[in-house]
Formats: structure tokens, C-alpha cells, sequence
């Protein structure tokens, strides 16, 4: 069985993932430009039940933005995970979080309607204008 690792960036905060990824995509919301200072971050999802936080749970800030939380870590701010009212059941993980690489590609594109004006999508995978279909998150 596939074991991931992962942490924050001062190391305060890890996790466990028993399992791989559901899901691997690339998002180009404003929201994960601003948090990544990149032009699209890629994300992963995972069910919760295969997530542990393993060190560092008191460092954490769970910050609410519309139906989603993220937790970040409170020593470097760092986005560990996050949870959405949407997506009951699953984690999602920012994968530069991710000690190991997961054994899966990136599947999907994500939020292309609002992606940054320099970035030219230049490979074939699908890209959904907005938030991705549940069953496309759940590994289905």
C-alpha cells in the first residue's frame, strides 16, 4: 500500500495519507493564485478517512472562505489541507505539500474561466470552466 507524507513549510504541521490521491488538478481560481503566488496550484484529493494530521494539530488555523475551510499552519501560514460542504468525505491536499511524489498523473484543469491571462493551456487533459464534477474528485 502507497504512503504519502506530507507538511507545512517550517515542518510545525504533517500529515499521513494510508492510500494515493482520488484526484490530481490543476486550479486557476484567483483564490489559489493569491495563495500560491503561482499562476494555478495543483491540488489533490484524497478521502478522509486515508488522512491523518500526525504532528502539529495545535498549529493549526481553520480559516472558513464561502463552503470551504482551509487549514493553515499558524508558525509559517503555509496551507496544509482543506475540507468544502461540497465535497463531504474528501481532503484537499496542495500537492507542493506532499513529501512523495503520488503514483497518479494530473487528471483535470479546473476554474479556466477565470485563470490568469498569461498562462496558455497547452496539453490535452479536460478542463472544466468551473469547479470539477464530485465523481471526478472521488476517483469515480
Amino acid at each position: 500500500m502507497i504512503v504519502l507524507t506530507g507538511e507545512c513549510f517550517c515542518g510545525a504541521v504533517k500529515y499521513k495519507i494510508e492510500g494515493d490521491l482520488n484526484a490530481m488538478y490543476y486550479c486557476h481560481c484567483s483564490q489559489c493564485r493569491k495563495l500560491t503566488g503561482s499562476s494555478f496550484a495543483t491540488n489533490g484529493s484524497v478521502d478522509a478517512s486515508l488522512f491523518t494530521v500526525t504532528r502539529g494539530q495545535t498549529h493549526l488555523d481553520k480559516v472558513p472562505w464561502a463552503e470551504h475551510f482551509r487549514h493553515h499552519c499558524k508558525k509559517c501560514h503555509s496551507w496544509v489541507y482543506g475540507e468544502s460542504e461540497s465535497y463531504p468525505g474528501l481532503i484537499f491536499i496542495p500537492c507542493g505539500t506532499l513529501n512523495e511524489a503520488p503514483n497518479r498523473p494530473v487528471d483535470h484543469h479546473v476554474c479556466v474561466a477565470s485563470k490568469a491571462q498569461w498562462v496558455t493551456i497547452n496539453d490535452d487533459l479536460p478542463q472544466y470552466e468551473g469547479q470539477q464534477p464530485t465523481q471526478s474528485l472521488a476517483g469515480d
